[in-house]
């Protein structure tokens, strides 16, 4: 395109991505110095992004608070959620807000052209024209306000203040923020971007709209598209609908360089009064790398992380393993920052060995760097690092959001856009350097002799979760202590304000204001998953026809409907430690070595599956996963049946494993207990829910823990071997493939080393009714869940459910339980398993939600009455149904239709009854939902306060 100047843009600079098959223009707008960068290729997935650089001067979170509230109404859609009704009515395919330590992100992507201008359009008005200015209610509902209850107590509220809560009950985050504050005590990098909950009160409304005014000008903004943009639409919309009314000021110059320093702190962290605080105490350094601009040390320092510590078999994890030091070792680069940084956690140790672990860490780095590291193994490792790279397989995330992330990891401090995106000769470069001593040099350069370096201790504490809390209420208590009557009056006004305000039904002219798609914009089918059953031999296959960019995804399933509930979890234990273990030709080492240098991904886990529509029936899978190069199928294969076959578990590594499996769980709970709440509720009135929560769940943990204290390897490998053994049976093999591998050839490697024995009789698994439990974490906050099997209340799954779902989540749920009630995230479940539940996400009042769920019914019935117009909601729901899915993505979801009976009719048939839907239908499904959520069960996962305010749970469990 040559008239970028119709538009007010000026051409900095033409790139050409041969990898990536694009080419990369990077514009500036000349009135307002706005710069923006468009990745044109061949990609139907189109992405925006428009970031902010949004550097903190404290730990108040005012740039998290307005990444939250610019979404909250803005000049062209004065609704008080355009965030929300857009979740509801578009075809996006990513849509959210993301606060990094050094800037704010505004990404959004679609396949749907229309749908892309309409989220284009939206998100430019809310980070240009938000409401906040006239609606300081916006401000007090995301960040913080007081809120007294009948008695005149106050109490700090909402949404990023809980949010936060939440993130400070990780024991990671702890330490994370602590070792910012120790390597950057002179830059913007100290401060905790997300806002820490102990400060986060100290933010007034002025502080927050002065930062709006200073940093949310196109001068400061950096735009990104990719994929095939109509741009010349889109240089208009920027330039004549929002950038024309702007004037150009100074762009905010990037965060400053923090000079070397050395430094040590001390920190707690909460833990229940059912643990042990013996071992919990954790080690962690921080080792500044460089700058954003020294790309190959930084994937450099990343091979070297994963050569040290990427499993128990590495050379410092197993250093420090081997002595019965600690139970976890791992190393990470903290990049997407000027100054990039190295972090070495030592998990779980004793406070009397912490001196033993700091000698042997360095005196193994010292040895590595004095004898060298092993040659294959770091081959091993970068060949595994390059195929993630060049597979650019980001699970959730659409490539061109990732594109947008790496792009301002240089961009943003002045370097070149492109500079991330390609792998070119890199892997090449860094080869070449092994013989040379270059990885060795850098554990001396990073770890050994780095000035700029900091450790943390972090101390476990029995007292610290009420030491915080006693905290913040003499807080609350001395300010409301010094409350003049005008005061209180004030505090009671503005309550009564944002309640009147939450409460407020919108103008419909103004809900006209988004743009909306209509019922002809979308898919009249669902995208189908090419999928065709066939045999080799007597050997299911299941073959999916992917363009997969020569990678092949190979799954072997094996059932594992004979075991028992112990056997699964012992199973589950078993999966964990296959590629981690010897065999009995080849050692642990070699083994990941081979898994690293043959496979991009590899997985061994157990999967339940509900298999008939009243989820009644299910089946258990084992499945082995793995990807590869085309060209390396055989030889990938023969390694994995290598694995499946002759396996063999020793003391040291089997009790590694199961106790960072533990640690696993633990912080799992602890950060998302709605998955488990769900799990719990779930196994109530259904076969595969108590089997995942076997598999995965809290019996799991449980079953470890007990497992852990009384510990007897001897009984233990018995019991590992005959669940192993009872289940790989080529009898009870179905092969997955996706590529252009052939299925014949990786059958005939199986059949030549996986055993055949007769199929064993199914195990009866039962659910276990109704329940009303509780979870007791070390948190401030709670994961409320209640609901049930839709089938045992009188209804069924159908294409209707998933819209009843959508409309209760975000035109009730969000509305009582978000804004009102404060939580950070709230939703309904329905799945084709008949589960039919609502959540809550980081909630402060998990008991008054668990209330709240009972109406949803009603509503879902007043809402059909009110004949609203459908069309948005089932769109909404529509995209839902049917995320975007890389290769690997498609041929996991395609062999779990394949397990649980779901034929593409089938989902072709619930596809239209959504589109179809009408308020009948939800009348109906009103009544099935009343049912379900009032006679189903409860599970809530939160602190002993939260529990505290729940009324006749049967059991209560400490975590």
């Amino acid at each position: 395109m040559q008239n970028w100047s119709e538009y007010g843009f000026t051409l900095k600079k033409e790139t050409s991505l041969s990898e990536l098959e694009a080419t990369v223009y990077q514009l500036v707008h000349e009135k307002t110095g706005l710069e923006l960068v468009w990745m044109k290729r061949d990609e139907k997935n189109k992405t925006f992004a428009v970031t902010f650089e949004t550097l903190p001067w404290n730990d108040t979170g005012v740039f998290h608070i307005l990444e939250h509230s610019v979404l909250c109404g803005s000049k062209n859609y004065p609704i008080k959620d355009p965030f929300v009704e857009l979740m509801k009515s578009s075809m996006k395919t990513f849509l959210n807000a993301l606060t990094f330590p050094d800037k704010t992100m505004y990404p959004v992507s679609s396949r749907n052209d229309k749908d892309f201008v309409n989220l284009v359009r939206v998100y430019l008005d809310a980070v240009f024209h938000p409401m906040i200015y006239s609606k300081p209610e916006i401000f007090y509902q995301e960040g913080w306000h007081y809120e007294t209850d009948e008695n005149g107590r106050a109490a700090y509220k909402g949404v990023v203040f809980n949010e936060m809560k939440g993130v400070f009950a990780d024991a990671d985050e702890i330490v994370n923020t602590g070792l910012s504050r120790c390597l950057f005590p002179n830059s913007p990098y100290r401060f905790v971007s997300g806002g820490d909950p102990a400060a986060i009160p100290d933010l007034t409304y002025e502080e927050f709209i002065n930062a709006h005014k200073s940093h949310y000008s196109p001068s400061n903004a950096y735009v990104f598209l990719d994929g095939d943009v109509n741009i010349e639409q889109f240089l208009n919309i920027l330039s004549n609908e929002y950038l024309n009314g702007f004037e150009k000021v100074e762009r905010l110059a990037p965060p400053p360089m923090q000079e070397a320093v050395s430094a040590q702190c001390e920190e707690v962290y909460e833990i229940s009064p059912e643990e042990d605080a013996e071992s919990r105490a954790r080690l962690s350094y921080g080792k500044v790398i460089g700058t954003f601009a020294d790309r190959e040390k930084l994937i450099a320092a990343n091979i070297l992380c994963d050569m040290l510590c990427g499993s128990n078999q590495s050379p410092l994890t197993q250093a420090v393993l081997s002595r019965g030091l600690a139970e976890e070792v791992n190393m990470t680069v903290n990049d997407s920052m000027l100054q990039p940084w190295l972090e070495l956690d030592v998990k779980n140790l004793c406070e009397d060995s912490l001196a033993e672990t700091k000698k042997v860490i360095t005196e193994q780095l010292e040895a590595l760097a004095t004898n060298g590291l092993d040659r294959t193994q770091l081959e091993s490792v970068m060949a595994n690092l390059e195929f993630k790279l060049r597979e650019r397989d980001y699970g959730g995330y659409p490539q061109g959001v990732v594109f947008a992330f790496n792009v301002m990891e240089s961009w943003l401090y002045g370097g070149d856009p492109t500079a991330n995106l390609e792998v070119g000769d890199l892997f090449v470069r860094l080869k070449e350097k092994i013989s040379q001593g270059y990885f060795e040099n850098l554990i001396r350069e990073l770890l050994l002799d780095n000035p700029h370096s900091a450790e943390i201790i972090l101390r476990p504490s029995y007292s610290a979760g009420e030491q915080r809390r006693k905290t913040e209420q003499d807080r609350l208590e001395r300010e409301t202590s010094s409350w003049s009557d005008a005061d209180k009056i004030a505090v009671e006004k503005q309550q009564e304000s944002l309640l009147s305000w939450q409460e407020s039904e919108d103008d419909p002219e103004k809900y006209a204001s988004i743009p909306q798609l209509s019922l002809e914009d979308i898919p009249s089918e669902p995208e189908d998953i090419p999928t065709e059953i066939t045999s080799v031999g007597n050997i299911p296959v299941i073959r999916h026809t992917l363009h997969t960019g020569g990678i092949a995804y190979i799954s072997l399933y094996f059932d594992a409907d004979h075991l028992t509930l112990n056997e699964l979890s012992c199973l589950s234990l078993a999966c964990g430690l296959l590629g981690e273990s010897d065999t009995t030709d080849t050692s642990a080492g070699q083994i990941i070595d081979k898994i690293r240098l043959l496979c991009g991904s590899f997985e061994v886990y157990p999967a339940a599956y509900t298999t008939s529509a009243d989820g009644q029936n299910s089946t258990v899978k084992m499945c082995i996963s793995f990807s590869c190069l085309e060209k390396n199928v055989l030889e990938a294969t023969e390694l994995i049946a290598q694995i499946l076959t002759s396996s063999i578990f020793d003391n040291e590594t089997t009790h590694d494993i199961l106790r960072q499996t533990v640690m696993e769980l633990f912080q799992n709970t602890v950060m998302a207990g709605n998955s488990v709440a769900l799990t719990r509720v779930m196994a109530q009135s259904s076969p595969a829910g108590v089997a995942d929560d076997h598999i995965g769940g809290l019996s799991f943990y449980q079953w470890l823990k007990k497992t852990d204290e009384n510990w007897n390897f001897s009984d233990l490998e018995p019991e590992l071997n005959s669940v192993l053994t009872s289940v790989i049976n080529r009898n009870a093999m179905t092969v997955s493939v996706s590529g252009s591998a052939n299925a014949d050839e990786i059958i005939e490697i199986l059949e030549k080393t996986v055993p055949v024995a007769p199929l064993a009789e199914k195990a009866e698994i039962r659910s276990w009714g109704k329940r009303a439990e509780g979870i007791i974490i070390p948190a401030d906050i709670s994961f409320a869940v209640r609901g049930g099997n839709v089938c045992a209340h009188g209804g069924e799954y159908c294409g209707q459910m998933p819209l009843a779902g959508q409309i209760i989540g975000l035109a009730y749920l969000w509305n009582m339980i978000r804004m009102q009630g404060g939580a950070y995230g709230t939703g309904m479940i329905t799945r084709n398993s008949g589960l039919t539940a609502c959540y809550s996400y980081r909630d402060p009042n998990g008991a008054k939600s668990l209330e709240c769920y009972r109406t949803c019914g009603q509503f879902l019935r007043e809402f059909a009455e009110s004949g609203t117009d459908l069309t948005g909601f089932i769109i909404g729901t529509v995209a839902a149904t049917s995320p975007l899915m890389s290769p690997r993505t498609e041929a996991q979801v395609g062999d779990r239709f394949y397990f649980s009976n779901v034929s593409y009719q089938q989902r072709c048939e619930t596809h239209k009854q959504l589109c179809n839907a009408t308020s009948d239908d939800l009348l109906k499904i009103a009544d099935w939902i009343e049912n379900t959520v009032e006679n189903g069960g409860i599970c809530i996962v939160g602190g002993q306060e939260q529990l505290n305010n729940c009324e006749n749970l049967d059991n209560v469990i400490t975590l």
